[in-house]
C-alpha cells in the first residue's frame, strides 16, 4: 500500500513539537525548515519595534536556540490556529518578558549554533520598512515573501537536478512581469533557445510555480480547505509593503 505524502499538518506539527521539547530527533529537520522560513519574520519584528541591528541578531539567534534546545514552542496546539501567529505570540512574549531582561545583563549570550544570514536579513528589513507599516504587519510581510522564496529554492533544486538551473533562474526574475514578442526573443538569445520553447518554459514555470507555492501553503494549515483563504492573505500581506522585491 503507498503511503501518501506527508504534509505539515498536524502530523508535522507533533514532529516539531517533540523537537523543540527534546523528545523526537527525527523532528529537528521539521524545526529546522521552520526556522528557515521563519527567522526572517521575527528578526524584522524585532528591527519594527525598535531593536537594535545587534540586538535583533541577538534575540532572533537566542529564540531560536531555545526554540530547538528548550520547550519554548511546548505550548503550541495545532487545533488553536496557524503556526505563525502561535510564533509571533511567543516571540513578542519573549521579547518583553525575556530578552530586554537579559540584555540589560549580558549582550551576545546566544549560543550561536545557528546559520542565518543577518546581513542579507538586514538588507531585506531595509527594503521593506514602510514608517506606517506596524510590526506585525512587518511579519506578515516578511513572512510571505519568505514563502515566496521558498517556492523559488525548491524550483531552482527540481530545475537543477534536470540539468536546467540557468533556464529556471533567468525565468524566476521574469516569473510576475509582463512578456512581450520582444521579450520572449532577447529571452531566447541568452538562453540559446528558440522564442517559442522560452514562451513554453516561462509558461511551465509559471504553473509549477503556483502550484508549488500552493504545496507550500498547505503545508502550514491543518484543514485543506483553508488554502485559497491562506493564498489570499500571503498575497495581501506582500501588498502591504509595495518595495518589497
Amino acid at each position: 500500500m503507498t503511503q501518501s505524502k506527508p504534509q505539515f499538518e498536524t502530523t508535522r506539527w507533533t514532529l516539531v513539537l517533540q523537537a523543540a521539547t527534546g523528545g523526537d530527533s527525527d523532528g529537528k529537520p521539521a524545526l529546522e525548515e521552520l526556522i528557515r522560513r521563519y527567522w526572517h519574520p521575527l528578526y524584522s519584528f524585532a528591527r519594527h519595534q525598535g531593536l537594535s541591528r545587534a540586538d535583533a541578531e541577538d534575540a532572533t539567534q537566542d529564540f531560536l536556540c531555545r526554540a530547538i534546545d528548550e520547550n519554548l514552542l511546548a505550548s503550541a496546539d495545532p487545533t488553536r490556529g496557524k503556526f505563525r501567529t502561535f510564533l509571533l505570540t511567543v516571540w513578542k512574549r519573549f521579547l518583553i518578558d525575556e530578552y530586554r531582561k537579559r540584555s540589560r545583563q549580558k549582550r551576545g549570550g546566544a549560543s550561536m549554533l545557528l546559520s542565518i544570514d543577518f546581513g542579507m536579513g538586514e538588507e531585506q528589513f531595509q527594503a521593506m520598512r514602510a514608517p506606517k507599516v506596524d510590526s506585525d504587519r512587518t511579519f506578515m510581510a516578511s513572512w510571505a515573501k519568505s514563502i515566496l522564496e521558498e517556492a523559488k529554492r525548491r524550483l531552482r533544486i527540481d530545475y537543477e537536478e534536470r540539468g536546467k538551473g540557468a533556464v529556471c533562474d533567468f525565468l524566476l526574475a521574469r516569473i510576475t512581469e509582463p512578456t512581450s514578442n520582444q521579450d520572449y526573443a532577447m529571452a531566447a538569445a541568452e538562453l540559446s533557445l528558440s522564442p517559442t520553447a522560452v514562451k513554453v518554459a516561462l509558461h511551465r514555470l509559471r504553473q509549477r510555480f503556483g502550484s508549488t507555492l500552493r504545496e507550500i501553503v498547505l503545508e502550514t494549515i491543518d484543514d485543506p480547505s483553508e488554502v485559497d483563504q491562506e493564498l489570499q492573505e500571503l498575497l495581501a500581506a506582500l501588498c502591504m509593503l509595495p518595495t518589497i522585491e
